[in-house]
């Protein structure tokens, strides 16, 4: 798909306006402006250095897991985020796209990456969107398959058949937006939050450097050095170690992999979570306390106690 390159998009400086909740999703004009100002944001936060975001101390942030277009999820992440209580609570949100369940053969999850979109464009400062597998394999025209589904190819079928004629601006802004994602969010206390982490086979040919430019069309491709970081997979605690001293973090929380009662212990500093299922969990933590892994577990939430 053919779309804005971050560096021409943070140039821009397109006027958000409010979203209420009640988005008018059939609209393709409110689909495209909510991608485009949702990259814009993401492009300009104040706290972003290349694709990471460095957030202040003695701030809450609310780490989640893979949504996969669980919208009961989203909306009970979004009251326990409570963005509207006070400025420095934090949102991560990542794996939106590609659910389990399809609406007449179609996937109908463009549309919570709209309402991701308009979050990210109501609390700029506060929702920090990671790129992720799913999106960076919308971007790329990849496949992913799952139950010998092709889910790259279902969104788009869909997406054509949503919005018709107005299809091809509607990927053109997605392609914008999934571009100007983060790969990594850091704490002062050590913690860094990412879809996943480069497996062990990978490091050779990775660039750590991507973490502080924007990354290049090169580095979302495979074998890229932003592809590699969110395909990550089966990671050992000598890789753990390897990373934290390259980065100089303690704990890493992350997504991308199985955790089939909402987290899973990696390593010894590596917490996977899962935000897709009704067993998803999520981590609330502050950005200033010290924490090893057994407390982080000890602060996770269930989604499904959220009353919403």
């Amino acid at each position: 798909m053919a779309s804005k390159s971050p560096a021409e998009c943070q140039g821009e400086s397109p006027q958000p306006r409010a979203f209420s909740s009640d988005l008018d999703l059939q609209n393709p004009k409110v689909i495209t402006d909510l991608f485009e100002q949702a990259a814009h944001a993401n492009l300009s936060e104040k706290t972003r250095t290349g694709s990471t975001v460095h957030l202040p101390s003695h701030h809450d942030l609310l780490m989640t897991g893979d949504l996969h277009d669980h919208g009961l999820n989203f909306k009970r992440i979004c009251k326990l985020a409570a963005l509207h209580t006070s400025p420095t609570r934090h949102v991560i949100l990542h794996e939106v796209i590609h659910g389990p369940h399809l609406v007449n053969g179609c996937d109908m999850s463009i549309r919570t990456l709209a309402r991701v979109a308009a979050l990210k464009i109501q609390y700029p400062g506060q929702v920090h969107l990671l790129q992720s597998n799913h999106e960076l394999s919308q971007l790329g025209g990849g496949d992913i398959s799952k139950d010998g589904v092709s889910v790259v190819g279902t969104f788009n079928e869909s997406v054509r058949l949503m919005y018709g004629e107005k299809a091809g601006d509607i990927f053109n802004a997605l392609g914008t937006y999934i571009a100007s994602l983060l790969l990594a969010v850091r704490c002062p206390n050590g913690v860094i939050c990412s879809h996943s982490v480069p497996s062990q086979h990978m490091l050779a040919r990775f660039d750590p450097s991507v973490l502080d430019r924007i990354p290049t069309p090169e580095d979302l491709l495979p074998r890229g050095s932003a592809y590699d970081m969110v395909w990550g997979r089966n990671h050992t605690p000598d890789l753990a170690e390897e990373l934290a001293e390259r980065w100089n973090v303690k704990l890493f929380v992350m997504g991308h992999q199985p955790a089939e009662m909402g987290y899973n212990i990696e390593t010894p500093t590596m917490l996977v979570l899962a935000s897709d299922h009704s067993h998803g969990m999520v981590l609330p933590i502050n950005t200033s306390k010290a924490y090893d892994l057994d407390s982080l577990i000890g602060l996770l939430v269930p989604l499904a106690s959220v009353v919403v």
